[in-house]
């Protein structure tokens, strides 16, 4: 596996809660970063590499869980996905601090990602009109 070259990371630091930073896939590393320069706004880094969650792109050092400072989790997700870097999404409003699962997880050519939230009952749910109203 690639390691992330820290000295091209601007925004972030290899201390901050990665799990294992040498574990995450840099591209992750460098998309959270880009993403950070668009938010304009700190992101704090709530989880990284997980390797006791199975199924999870968490332990493969593919997704990182956020929270972008001074937006709503809706503007959170529209942010992310502006900027076409994720593969996955997940929109957590309902955490303490409401932010994102975002995850560089392998596509096949022409495959979308998946998007999905996770209601009060910490039930996954799509990403629809219903939900978006539970967010404000």
């Amino acid at each position: 596996m690639l390691k992330t070259d820290w000295t091209k990371v601007d925004n972030f630091k290899k201390s901050e809660n990665w799990g294992d930073p040498d574990k995450m896939n840099p591209l992750l590393i460098y998309s959270l970063d880009a993403l950070r320069e668009l938010a304009g706004s700190i992101i704090i880094v709530n989880s990284g590499y997980r390797p006791n969650d199975p199924g999870s792109t968490h332990r493969n050092g593919d997704a990182a869980d956020i929270v972008i400072t001074g937006l709503s989790v809706i503007d959170q997700f529209l942010l992310a996905e502006k900027t076409r870097l994720f593969s996955g999404i997940g929109v957590y409003p309902f955490w303490n601090r409401p932010g994102l699962h975002l995850d560089v997880r392998p596509l096949r050519a022409n495959q979308h990602g998946p998007r999905w939230g996770r209601n009060a009952a910490g039930v996954y749910v799509a990403l629809d009109e219903k939900f978006f109203k539970l967010c404000t």
